[in-house]
């Protein structure tokens, strides 16, 4: 799972802006540094393939903590050539296990509409557009494998350029521009290069406006 080594600043800005909750009580002020590095540091570890002293992670989550502090996005280099995109109307799907339920995704992923899909050892899921052809399939009586539909959500698709360090930038910035403007996330999703936002119909577009000025409003 970790092929590569990182340092230890690295790995800390990786691990807690990837945690929502570790992130969020950061970047409000409200984390005991201590408690929050005994808590990481068997990730640390791993990533650095090392053993990290606790007053060591003290120091580097205090330095991560400071950047958040006022930061002014804009000058970062690291925010070149990052791509947003909205996808106004999707549906969230929550297939159960069953012999047919392979044969349902197939079928839709031969429509080559624009989808995302996560799956756990309990469950897979689905984000798809919102198009009747996908309706009309989930409806058909043979195919019972889909459970729970939710709709009424949208989309923002966020790239980011090669360098993997670049994605935890982003993300922990927008993680913090949807906390301070008060905008709920339903999902989230991130691999190397790219973040996924599932937001309400209603939030979206606020989403997508404050995300585009912040990275795109100085260009």
């Amino acid at each position: 799972m970790y092929s590569q080594t990182y340092s230890v600043p690295h790995a800390v800005r990786q691990i807690i802006g990837s945690n929502t909750l570790f992130f969020q009580a950061l970047s409000t002020g409200i984390a005991n540094y201590t408690a929050l590095a005994q808590k990481i540091k068997p990730e640390v570890e791993k990533l650095t393939k090392s053993e990290v002293n606790v007053n060591t992670l003290v120091v580097a989550i205090k330095r991560f903590a400071d950047s958040l502090d006022g930061i002014d996005y804009e000058y970062h280099p690291i925010f070149e050539g990052v791509r947003m995109s909205l996808t106004g109307s999707i549906i969230d799907i929550d297939f159960h296990e069953t012999d047919d339920v392979y044969q349902v995704l197939d079928e839709i992923f031969e429509l080559g509409s624009g989808y995302n899909m996560f799956r756990t050892n309990k469950q897979i899921r689905l984000f798809a557009e919102d198009i009747d052809e996908i309706r009309t399939m989930l409806k058909s009586s043979h195919k019972r494998a889909a459970g729970e539909i939710k709709d009424g959500l949208s989309k923002i698709t966020i790239t980011v350029q090669s360098d993997k360090e670049n994605t935890y930038e982003v993300l922990s910035l927008v993680l913090s521009l949807l906390h301070n403007n008060r905008i709920p996330l339903y999902n989230a999703f991130f691999t190397q290069n790219e973040i996924i936002l599932i937001l309400g119909m209603n939030d979206a577009a606020k989403a997508y406006e404050v995300i585009r000025e912040k990275l795109y409003g100085q260009e």
